[in-house]
């Protein structure tokens, strides 16, 4: 399956790569944001797959829905207000939903070990991330972790790397980009041209 194909499902290149991924038993488990009227498609691509998808049971409020951020609020699913919902999808029914649970309870270590990422970058992330530092990206030093380009959907990695040379997060981005590279060569080598900075 092309990541073109995905993209028309997913609407987003770091989604339709994630997805890729979770086919390709590259990763364990996702998480990614949408809302209601975008969750049909990804729900039949999901049933189609026999991938298991669990739904939040809140909404996020993006603090600027029209630009790219990682700063929002919960609010209830019952509230009238149009809010994102969180998806978590595995091959493995406990793993998305044990997800989902880890999310509800603020669990982000555990949450962290479920996605697959490295434990230095969970810690990372649980010491560092709050309201006043939402976006923990560095600069770029090389392309494997380089986040700098995710408000412009490109980007190997999901998480937060603890730095630019964690040596787990760049293992993962090189393991991520290799099966990128068989799936699609064309697209692999255009995002890495773009995040060689």
């Amino acid at each position: 399956m092309l990541l073109s194909s995905l993209l028309q499902t997913v609407g987003s290149q770091q989604k339709a790569q994630e997805i890729l991924l979770i086919l390709h038993n590259q990763k364990p488990l996702l998480r990614q944001g949408y809302y209601e009227s975008e969750l049909p498609p990804i729900q039949a691509f999901c049933s189609q797959h026999s991938l298991h998808l669990v739904k939040s049971t809140f909404k996020v409020l993006l603090d600027d829905p029209n630009h790219f951020t990682n700063k929002g609020i919960r609010i209830p699913s019952t509230d009238p207000r149009s809010g994102m919902y969180f998806i978590y999808i595995a091959k493995d029914e406990k793993t998305a939903y044990l997800a989902s649970y880890h999310e509800l309870t603020n669990n982000h270590h555990d949450l962290g070990l479920l996605l697959g990422y490295p434990p230095c970058c969970i810690d990372f992330f649980s010491n560092h991330f709050n309201e006043q530092h939402t976006n923990l990206e560095h600069p770029p030093a090389n392309p494997w972790t380089n986040l700098t380009l995710r408000e412009k959907d490109i980007c190997l990695l999901s998480h937060f790397p603890c730095s630019s040379d964690c040596e787990q997060s760049i293992l993962l981005a090189q393991k991520y980009y290799a099966t990128l590279e068989q799936v699609d060569p064309t697209y692999a080598k255009e995002i890495i041209t773009h995040l060689n900075i």
